[in-house]
C-alpha cells in the first residue's frame, strides 16, 4: 500500500520540529505576568493595551510580506537567524522601563518572532503526510500551547528567586539556545509518502487567487475572532484572578492544557473520521458558554473547573480549525495558509489586549468574557458559513 494513510506521521523530523514550535512559543507563554509587571511601572494605564499588543501588531504587518517567501525548503536557516533576535530581544526587556522603550523593543522582538514562528509552520508543513492533517494539526497545537501549561504557574517563583520579571525573560531568552540543536538535527525535507514536488515561490497574483477562496476567507476569519477572545482571557485573567484573591491563577491554563491535551490523545484521529466543519461550530459554542460562565465564577474550585471545560473546548477547536483549512486549501497554498492561520493568532493577541484595556478601563472584568462568548459565537457562525461554501 503506497497510500500515505499507511506513513506514519511520528517521524524524527516532526517531533524534533515540535520540540522547537514549543521552545518557539514558551518566548510567548512568559508575557502571563506582563501586564502586572506594566503596573509597577510609571507608565500611564491607559497604554498598556498598546504596549502589549505592539508585538502582535507587528507580525500583522510583517507575515503576510514574508509566508509567500518562506518555504519548506528554505526555512530552516531563517529559523536560526530569527531565534538569534528573539534571544536578543527578551535581554532587551532589561535596559528599559519607558513607553517609548518598551515600544521599541515589542516591535523588534515581535519582528524577530514572526520571522521564527513562520519559518518553523512553513518547515513542518513538510514532513505532514496525506490524510493525517487532523492528527498533524493536533500535535502542532499541543506544541504552540503547551507553554502555557508550563510557564505561567512558574512565573511568580521564578520572578522572586532571579529579583526581577526582566530577569525571567532574560532567562527565557537563554533557553531559547536550544533551538539551534533542534534545528540542526531535523534534517533535510522529505516526506514519505509522496515525491518532494517542485518548488515553486507564490506570486502576489497567486496569494489573491488564493484569498478569493471564500472559504479559506471566512475560517481565516473564524481564527481571528476565536483567538481573539482567547487571548482576551490570556492576558487579563491574571488580574481577575487577583479581583476573586485567587493568587495562582495560571495554574487555569495548566488545567486547561491538560484539558486539550487529553481530548487529543483520546479523540484526535477523530479529527480526520468526522465532519470538521460541525465539530468545529460545536466546539465553538461550547467555549462561548465557558465564557458566560467564566463572567459569574462563584469561587476558586469552579474557577479551575472552568479552566479544565475550556481546555477540552479549546482542544477540538484549535486543531480542527487548523485542519479544515489545511484541507480544503490547494497543496501549493497549504504552507501559506497555515502561516495565515498564525497570522489570525497575532490578530488576536493584538485585537484581544487592545479592546480588553479600553474596556476595563470603565467596565468589570465581566464584560470581558461577555465580549468573549461573542467572538467565540459568531466565529462557530464563521464557520458554518464556510463550510456550505462549495
Amino acid at each position: 500500500m503506497s497510500d500515505s494513510a499507511s506513513v506514519t506521521l511520528w517521524n524524527r523530523q516532526f517531533i524534533l520540529l515540535n520540540a522547537a514550535i514549543c521552545l518557539a512559543f514558551a518566548n510567548l507563554a512568559v508575557f502571563f505576568q506582563f501586564y502586572g509587571y506594566l503596573r509597577t511601572l510609571t507608565i500611564d494605564p491607559r497604554w498598556f493595551g498598546l504596549i502589549i499588543g505592539a508585538f502582535s501588531a507587528t507580525t500583522l504587518i510583517l507575515r503576510p510580506l514574508i509566508s509567500p517567501l518562506l518555504r519548506p525548503d528554505n526555512s530552516r536557516r531563517w529559523v536560526l537567524i530569527a531565534a538569534t533576535f528573539v534571544i536578543l530581544s527578551l535581554l532587551s526587556y532589561n535596559f528599559t522601563d519607558t513607553f517609548k522603550g518598551l515600544m521599541a523593543v515589542r516591535v523588534f522582538h515581535g519582528a524577530a518572532h514572526v520571522v521564527m514562528a513562520t519559518a518553523l509552520l512553513a518547515l513542518v508543513v513538510g514532513f505532514i503526510p496525506r490524510r493525517k492533517s487532523g492528527q498533524a494539526f493536533g500535535a502542532i497545537s499541543i506544541s504552540t500551547l503547551l507553554p502555557y501549561a508550563l510557564v505561567p504557574p512558574l512565573l511568580l517563583g521564578l520572578t522572586r528567586m532571579m529579583g526581577s520579571y526582566p530577569r525571567v525573560l532574560a532567562f527565557f531568552g537563554l533557553i531559547m539556545l536550544f533551538m539551534v540543536p533542534l534545528i540542526l538535527s531535523s534534517g533535510s525535507r522529505k516526506r514519505a509518502d509522496e515525491a518532494v514536488p517542485r518548488r515553486e515561490k507564490i506570486s502576489g497574483g497567486d496569494v489573491w487567487a488564493n484569498l478569493k477562496d471564500t472559504r479559506v476567507c471566512f475560517l481565516l476569519l473564524a481564527m481571528l475572532l476565536f483567538f481573539s477572545g482567547y487571548a482576551l482571557v490570556f492576558f487579563y485573567l491574571a488580574g481577575y484572578g487577583a479581583k476573586l484573591g485567587i493568587i495562582d491563577a495560571g495554574l487555569f491554563f495548566t488545567l486547561s492544557t491538560v484539558g486539550e491535551i487529553g481530548v487529543r490523545l483520546l479523540a484526535g484521529s477523530l479529527f480526520d473520521k468526522t465532519n470538521k466543519a460541525y465539530l468545529l461550530a460545536g466546539a465553538l459554542l461550547f467555549v462561548a458558554l465557558g465564557y458566560l460562565a467564566l463572567a459569574h465564577v462563584p469561587g476558586r474550585f469552579a474557577f479551575f473547573a472552568l479552566g479544565a471545560l475550556l481546555g477540552l473546548g479549546w482542544g477540538v477547536a484549535m486543531p480542527a480549525l487548523n485542519a479544515l483549512l489545511f484541507d480544503i486549501s490547494e497543496e501549493r497554498f497549504r504552507a501559506l495558509n497555515t502561516n495565515l492561520g498564525m497570522e489570525m493568532f497575532q490578530g488576536g493577541f493584538f485585537i484581544g489586549p487592545f479592546i480588553g484595556g479600553l474596556i476595563l478601563a470603565s467596565h468589570e472584568f465581566s464584560s470581558l468574557f461577555y465580549l468573549c462568548a461573542i467572538l467565540s459565537a459568531a466565529a462557530a457562525g464563521a464557520a458554518l458559513y464556510a463550510a456550505t461554501r462549495s
